[in-house]
């Protein structure tokens, strides 16, 4: 059976308007009263996409306002943030069709994906889909072994069809060529969908330092051309934030200094 990307609204007896049925009437006593959905649909609603977006825990409170600036050193932070709020507000007439989220470890990359994510699922009506490129790759490796209850297909079918992908980590798995083929079919589906695909990575298109690999080396170029035409870059350069506070995701803009606030202050929206 093919995973789902939503499951079924919980029935609740709690709302006194509609009982738990979701529906209420336009004037009980009117014989030509019409059904409409009553207020706490919506809600039900925006939680149920919310849970089948899979966001883990330690990202369930991000926001695009709550994104901390004060390990940048360039300014691709704040620019970072300002795209990502645009790519947010303008969405389905966004310019462009996806994001790629390109830095070292710690500079926000995966706060403002996902805070770009869970703003269009609880204010846009879409569904979305958060997944780990690791676990993900291994997951369907998982379903090539003859007693797996789960097939590539059942995997990869919330990974191709959902709204809004948020892809976390791209490239940082060995580079075979099962693993490019894989990401270059995943890749190709969605941009033949026109799916907006939100990606973050740690690997850069700068072959100066030999030494470090490119994301074309870690995905294949191909790959990495169709990203071209599906994503925008936004570059992240700064400081490890873990390394500076000691802490992990910002949660609240309590969390950040007051010199960022002040800085983060105008492009929140």
């Amino acid at each position: 059976m093919t995973t789902p990307l939503t499951t079924p609204l919980k029935k609740s007896t709690s709302c006194p308007r509609c009982a738990g049925t979701g529906w209420v009437t336009t004037d009980a006593g009117d014989p030509g009263a019409t059904l409409r959905r009553c207020s706490c649909y919506a809600s039900q609603d925006v939680e149920r996409r919310l849970k089948n977006s899979l966001i883990p825990s330690r990202y369930q409170r991000v926001e695009l306002s709550n994104f901390s600036l004060y390990s940048g050193i360039d300014g691709t932070l704040e620019e970072a943030q300002l795209t990502a709020e645009k790519f947010a507000k303008a969405y389905p007439d966004q310019k462009d069709p996806g994001l790629l989220f390109q830095g070292p470890s710690g500079v926000g990359k995966t706060h403002l994906a996902v805070a770009v994510l869970r703003k269009l699922v609880t204010s846009c009506g879409v569904t979305g889909r958060f997944v780990d490129y690791r676990d993900l790759l291994r997951s369907i490796q998982n379903s090539y072994n003859p007693v797996s209850e789960t097939s590539e297909l059942e995997i990869l079918h919330p990974v191709l069809h959902a709204d809004i992908l948020l892809l976390d980590e791209l490239g940082t798995r060995r580079p075979t060529d099962w693993v490019r083929d894989t990401v270059t079919q995943i890749l190709n589906d969605r941009y033949k969908r026109e799916r907006v695909t939100l990606i973050t990575t740690n690997y850069e298109d700068d072959d100066a330092d030999a030494s470090i690999p490119t994301l074309a080396e870690r995905i294949g170029p191909y790959a990495r051309s169709r990203l071209y035409e599906m994503c925008r870059k936004v570059p992240m350069h700064g400081k490890d934030f873990r390394q500076i506070t000691g802490r992990g995701t910002v949660h609240n803009a309590d969390d950040q200094p007051k010199s960022s606030r002040a800085a983060s202050r105008p492009h929140a929206h």
